[in-house]
């Protein structure tokens, strides 16, 4: 123990080794983020939505300009994203999706700055802050990570959410925690949910000034976002006791859905394994709060106002919007989607965010021996769950990659399109707003996809394994060959439908090896490619197969010998 302990004290004393630490983990996903994010709209149409901002904006007068930029998407006042949007416009003359996505990354890096100074406050080394960079800079929230739109809201209305209950826990004035809640507002729908606690917050400690000022000002916001407010969509039924189990596992999954690993899980038993780990962390929080809770109720009803230290205020802020906002999603996706709809991989990062909480309040509360132990259990859990979401997801992240540059291919070259009429949108329309991001159109290169034949030049003859359906799609794999990603990961194997009058392309949906293959060989993706195709969105004919290589940015065609009749 003498000498765990003399080892502990030499360690303490190299901040230069905490500072690279601190540093390894966000290295290593601006490092991932460099191999994947890619100017393409991302999977869904959300990013053509957000860009409908531009055209005719600048001709509207400004109460048709204020109508567009508050426009609900679907019950969001996205401002935040078109403002974004417009101003990288004006600047540069286009929009780069990327830019969008790097914006969004800094409002996230952001948080942690915020995390830094309240971790400031409490005097202690270097080394127990490294655990929070391993937590918050993880990659399991990767939708949010690649996705224009969706970095600038999910990302966005968290760093203003941050800085909102930062300021409202270390300045004095309440004035710039009410114009970042009034921003995280108008970023994403639960960003209203900020002022929820900050009236918690003022009236817990006593702030009687300031809550009345908040009081005036959560009227004058409620009242421009709700003002004209769409239709509500269906919310939990209290009395229906099926919603109601569902929503209450689902409420602990959510928070817990950190340890369901994949950030698109499908096990149910990684979603039970969610649900006890939300039981579990809400539990701790709880446990290491435990000595003020008495406190804390006098403070509710009034008695006294509630004492705690600035950094451990802060840790109670967080704690807090991460339940309110977890009962929002449960009371609004339970009965539109049911419990599996709460594991959506861009909600992943509250459940980080509560990692976050936990862990400065257990800086914040507990006595310096206990808190030595924390931290020392802390960093090497943090680098391993780190490295453990990094392993599991960076191959869905690619793969996302890819079938947003197989979407983009899609609704090119094909008018009717099911994505398009989804969205009731035409291909003009897409192609006017695609105009001002000017995406690339890789897996057209070297041949027309527009060509009235089924039939394409092959350089080759590649044989697939299978060619079968399941649960309506039409699912064919070839098991035999490795394919690499040498120039950026659109390189890689998709598979191609051709009839004379409608081309698809499918994805190659990859998976990682075992991790001792990886340790040992130094390889990442397993052999062969799978792509599938849902039956109900290709138009009716007679299809030939094809097999579109793409590597080192160049595309090889080869011929499959099987074919396929659409009814």
């Amino acid at each position: 123990m003498a000498d765990l302990s003399r080892f502990v004290f030499t360690l303490r004393q190299q901040r230069w080794l905490a500072v690279l630490l601190c540093l390894l983990p966000l290295g290593l996903y601006a490092w991932t983020f460099s191999k994947i994010a890619l100017n393409v709209n991302y999977v869904a149409y959300d990013d053509i939505t957000i860009l409908s901002v531009i055209p005719g904006f600048e001709e509207a007068t400004w109460a048709e300009r204020w109508q567009r930029l508050t426009d609900p998407f679907p019950e969001h006042r996205l401002v935040f994203s078109r403002t974004v949007v417009l101003l990288t416009y004006y600047l540069s003359g286009h929009v780069n999706l990327v830019g969008l996505m790097i914006v969004g990354n800094v409002c996230w890096a952001g948080c942690a700055y915020f995390f830094y100074r309240v971790f400031q406050r409490l005097g202690l080394s270097l080394w127990y802050f490294v655990p929070v960079m391993w937590l918050w800079f993880n990659i399991q929230a990767y939708e949010n990570i690649f996705w224009g739109v969706s970095s600038l809201c999910n990302f966005g209305v968290l760093f203003f959410a941050t800085l909102s209950l930062y300021s409202a826990t270390h300045h004095r004035s309440i004035l710039p925690a009410l114009l970042a809640a009034t921003a995280a507002t108008f970023t994403y729908g639960n960003g209203i949910l900020v002022f929820g606690v900050l009236l918690l917050l003022l009236w817990l400690t006593g702030r009687r000034r300031d809550l009345l000022i908040t009081v005036l000002t959560v009227v004058l916001v409620g009242v421009l976002y709700f003002a004209g407010f769409p239709q509500k969509t269906p919310s939990l039924q209290f009395s229906d006791l099926q919603q109601v189990q569902e929503g209450l596992a689902g409420f602990f999954g959510f928070i817990g859905s950190v340890a369901a690993l994949p950030a698109y899980a499908v096990d149910s038993f990684l979603f039970t394994l969610a649900t006890a780990a939300g039981v579990i962390l809400v539990g701790t929080f709880l446990f290491l709060f435990r000595p003020y809770l008495l406190p804390l109720f006098r403070a509710l009803v009034g008695q006294e106002p509630l004492r705690l230290s600035r950094s451990g205020l802060f840790a109670l802020a967080l704690f807090l919007f991460v339940a309110i906002t977890t009962a929002a999603v449960v009371y609004k996706r339970i009965p539109l989607g049911g419990f599996e709809s709460l594991f959506k991989g861009r909600y992943r990062m509250y459940s980080t965010l509560i990692l976050i909480a936990s862990y400065l309040g257990a800086l914040s509360w507990l006595a310096p021996a206990t808190r030595r132990t924390w931290a020392l259990a802390g960093l090497p859990f943090a680098v391993l769950l780190n490295l453990t979401l990094l392993y599991v997801n960076f191959a869905g992240a690619v793969n996302n990659r890819r079938l947003a540059v197989v979407q983009e291919f899609n609704t090119r070259y094909n008018a009717d399109l099911m994505g398009l009429r989804m969205f009731n949108m035409s291909q003009e329309y897409f192609e006017q707003i695609r105009a001002y991001y000017q995406s690339d159109d890789p897996l057209a290169e070297g041949w027309n996809p527009r060509a009235a034949s089924a039939q394409v030049p092959c350089q080759g003859t590649y044989f697939f394994d299978t060619l079968s359906h399941y649960r309506g799609n039409l699912v064919t794999q070839a098991m035999q060959d490795f394919f690499e990603a040498e120039q950026d990961y659109t390189d890689g194997p998709y598979v191609i439908l051709k009839s004379d009058q409608h081309v698809y392309a499918s994805p190659p949906n990859q998976f990682a090896v075992p991790p001792t293959t990886l340790l040992r060989r130094l390889r990442y993706f397993a052999r062969g490619v799978q792509a599938s195709f849902y039956e109900e969105s290709i138009a009716p004919g007679h299809y030939q197969l094809y097999l579109l290589v793409r590597y080192q940015g160049r595309n090889q065609i080869y011929c499959t010998n099987r074919s396929w009749t659409q009814p």
